[in-house]
């Protein structure tokens, strides 16, 4: 199926975006080991990809588990992350792809960040699969919350006392190519719009990320029930650049296993289950491969997706009727 030309000239703005100069100084995002189910939060041109479902995904990322557990100055220091995601197609159209929306709520340490973002996609149909161009906007709020952690130095100036918050806007585009059911590939750029959060202490600079991301889909030759499923994203700004590598098993398109590797971060175990045709859990455990392993027991991430089934009524087209009069 192919649609009337649609000009992505917002693709060059996308490369011109990644070319360009930064000013950075650390990742701010939070981490996801199943990113491969989740990359609405992170590449808005994911925003309705599938024609038939709305899909709604929860994510729970409780980093280095029992880190800072015990009465020391390190209490609560351990990163948390809940996600929500829900995105749909547009239906009957031949250009517009889909709208969606996600909500982070990041915790790390006194610093506490939510963000809220609308996406929109656009479409175009080409002999090897789909393109989306999608952007997404919102808002970030971020705070500290120091009255709970135990500071060294609790009389240090350049440590705000109390409560501080703050609001900047949001911004991200992204690029996403698949063909259903074997490859997919993104490129996405986030917080494009510059600003920093000042509580009176440090300016804490909300800084450009940008992802690149890639997988592809196979059967195995000697039993079709078998499939891998190998995907790869990569995380870039100034201050670090980071890959994590994946390889999916799944199982009669029902069960499904892995192995990962996070640059310099950790590996991870997944599992996961389709319970239903639209219901779908997954687990990961990461195991840290820094010093950080012998104060955390590991990182737990936990899946849960739905989809909705869309019923499209058809059109009825009455025809053209030409009444005569009937004589008797």
């Amino acid at each position: 199926m192919r649609v009337n030309k649609l000009h992505f000239s917002g693709l060059m703005i996308l490369i011109l975006l990644f070319s360009g100069s930064y000013q950075l100084k650390a990742q701010q995002d939070p981490l996801y080991t199943n990113y491969m189910f989740n990359k609405l939060v992170y590449n808005p041109a994911f925003a309705g990809t599938n024609p038939e479902f709305i899909c709604a995904t929860f994510l729970l990322h409780n980093q280095w588990a029992g880190f800072g557990s015990d009465a020391d100055d390190y209490v609560g220091a351990a990163p948390s992350t809940n996600s929500f995601s829900l995105h749909a197609p547009i239906p009957n159209n031949n250009t517009l792809g889909g709208i969606g929306l996600y909500v982070i709520n990041d915790v790390l340490g006194y610093d506490l960040t939510t963000t809220a973002n609308i996406a929109f996609s656009l479409k175009r149909y080409f002999g090897f699969g789909a393109v989306y161009l999608g952007v997404n906007g919102g808002i970030i709020q971020r705070g500290i919350n120091n009255t709970f952690w135990r500071f060294p130095d609790p009389n240090d100036p350049d440590i705000p006392q109390g409560e501080q918050n703050g609001i900047l806007p949001d911004l991200g585009v992204g690029l996403y190519v698949f063909s259903q059911n074997r490859f997919f590939a993104g490129i996405s750029s986030q917080h494009l719009l510059p600003g920093r959060f000042n509580w009176g202490g440090p300016e804490n600079e909300l800084v450009n990320i940008s992802y690149i991301t890639a997988g592809y889909s196979f059967l195995l030759p000697s039993n079709p029930l078998i499939e891998f499923q190998p995907s790869i994203l990569y995380k870039i700004d100034k201050a670090k650049k980071q890959f994590d590598v994946n390889l999916n098993v799944m199982y009669k398109d029902r069960f499904w296993g892995g192995l990962q590797y996070r640059q310099g971060d950790a590996v991870s175990a997944l599992v996961g289950l389709k319970l239903t045709d639209n219901l779908k859990f997954g687990y990961s455990y990461d195991l840290t491969t820094t010093e950080l392993n012998k104060y955390s027991q590991g990182t737990h991430e936990v899946l849960i997706s739905y989809c909705f089934k869309i019923v499209i009524k058809p059109r009825i087209i009455i025809p053209n009727i030409i009444w005569t009069p009937r004589y008797l």
